[in-house]
């Protein structure tokens, strides 16, 4: 599961975590956690964000640091999203 999908859209849900993720770090300084982004979107389980983030990341949306929390980075796309 390691194909790229760079440059495609983002979804309305993805869309909304990215922002969420965006929203999170200006306010606060500092990116969310995993199960903080799951209580925030009504998920019961992390694992289900957890995949979220990685097709944003695959589109290329989002970096993290492996093993590492709150490191979830916004990566600015000017393709007209």
């Amino acid at each position: 599961m390691t194909e790229t999908l760079e440059h495609l859209p983002l979804t309305d849900r993805q869309r909304a975590i990215y922002d969420h993720i965006v929203e999170h770090r200006r306010l606060r300084g500092y990116s969310p956690t995993v199960r903080e982004l799951a209580d925030a979107f009504c998920m019961r389980s992390p694992n289900g964000m957890k995949q979220h983030l990685e097709l944003i990341k695959r589109k290329g949306y989002l970096t993290w640091e492996p093993n590492m929390a709150r490191t979830l980075r916004p990566v600015e796309v000017t393709d007209g999203e």
